[in-house]
């Protein structure tokens, strides 16, 4: 991130732009959260009916995970995956304890209606593969990765690279709460309080918002 600013336009650099205003941005829609596996399953098939009921045939959906901290370097299995769908609702699916995903929910992100918005995501997907021994390829190739669109949007090196609080900063000049007692939290304790529920929502809609903020940019190029 050292090499960030100098790519940076003078609008994006102005001090009343990225000082720190602490405004973060919050979901503030309906959360969805299940546990277990007919669960997911039904959730699942509620997104899909959503899907094959808009008649944009390309739907644009907010993507995130969390997983537990290993203080050791190793990564543990994927605990939570959200999904903000509109501005109301997200979905929080608990698969820290499943065994085996439910294959409408493989059906779901493999769905080739659906592209997935996220920061680094590609490595979500990969790792949700690893974690549960199933085939995301259509999830991969349905990815958006919106530190890629912000340098194709407003013609940056593409190599630089982004995380989720710069880009919220610099492009909707507001905060992104990235508290370190959350983010590090017990993510495999199925009982999420209040503060984990709203960390992960807001992570996956500002997954959302960020693409629909860059594609109103894109379309006035």
């Amino acid at each position: 991130m050292a090499n960030e600013e100098r790519y940076l336009p003078s609008w994006m650099t102005e001090k009343q732009v990225i000082k720190n205003t602490k405004e973060f941005l919050k979901f503030e829609g309906q959360i969805k959260q299940c546990i277990y596996p007919n669960i997911l399953a039904s959730y699942a098939e509620e997104i899909l009916n959503k899907i094959e009921s808009n008649e944009i045939y390309e739907v644009v959906y907010g993507f995130d995970m969390e997983w537990p901290v290993a203080f050791n370097g190793k990564s543990k299995k994927t605990a939570l995956i959200q999904i903000c769908t509109d501005h109301s609702t997200c979905y929080l699916f608990h698969v820290y304890h499943i065994i085996n995903l439910p294959s409408i929910f493989v059906q779901l992100i493999n769905h080739p209606r659906v592209r997935w918005s996220g920061v680094f995501i590609k490595n979500d997907f990969s790792k949700l593969a690893r974690d549960f021994d199933i085939n995301v390829t259509g999830a991969l190739n349905g990815i958006i990765d919106l530190g890629d669109y912000t340098n194709k949007v407003l013609d940056f090196d593409l190599t630089t690279r982004w995380s989720m609080a710069n880009l919220v900063k610099n492009l909707l000049k507001k905060n992104v709460n990235k508290d370190t007692n959350v983010r590090m939290s017990s993510w495999e304790n199925t009982n999420l309080d209040q503060n984990q529920c709203m960390y992960a929502a807001t992570d996956a809609f500002i997954s959302l918002i960020l693409y629909e903020h860059l594609r109103r940019l894109d379309k006035k190029k």
